[in-house]
């Protein structure tokens, strides 16, 4: 099964496409897709290096994880 946060990237690379060839570069359309698109490139790159979020319970905090109560 494919992954969803790639399939979204892919979706999102072909609205970039379109809004470049409908609107051109410098249109709000192209840069707030691109803008999307950077964004979830970073979220799979983090994700595939493991420090992306993650979900911890108390008993796997370490030292250095920030806690912040709301």
């Amino acid at each position: 099964m494919a992954d969803p946060d790639d399939d979204l990237l892919l979706c999102l690379q072909s609205s970039l496409r379109n809004a470049l060839a409908t609107f051109g570069p410098d249109s709000v359309q192209y840069r707030n897709i691109k803008s999307l698109v950077d964004e979830q490139a970073v979220k799979i790159a983090l994700r595939d290096m493991n420090l992306g979020p993650t979900t911890t319970n108390d008993s796997t905090r370490g030292p250095r994880d920030v806690v912040m109560d709301g």
